[in-house]
């Protein structure tokens, strides 16, 4: 989904401040960080890639318990 900036918050965009610029839900004044798609992109990959290894270390753990339960 996309939605288009309007005027105002074009020009708060070009006057720069605040990198990245931050906008406010006004309904539960919770905060959210605009950045450029291939930023965006690049930070989903890591954050996908550390998840995939977490879950690999989760199961490397467990096969090493049962293979530690199992032993004599």
């Amino acid at each position: 989904m996309s939605i288009e900036l309007t005027t105002q918050q074009l020009q708060a965009l070009d006057a720069g401040g605040e990198t990245p610029p931050r906008v406010v839900d006004p309904r539960n004044h919770e905060a959210y960080v605009l950045i450029p798609v291939p930023e965006y992109e690049a930070v989903r990959e890591i954050l996908d890639e550390e998840k995939r290894q977490n879950a690999i270390r989760a199961v490397g753990l467990v096969n090493a318990a049962r293979r530690m339960e199992s032993e004599p």
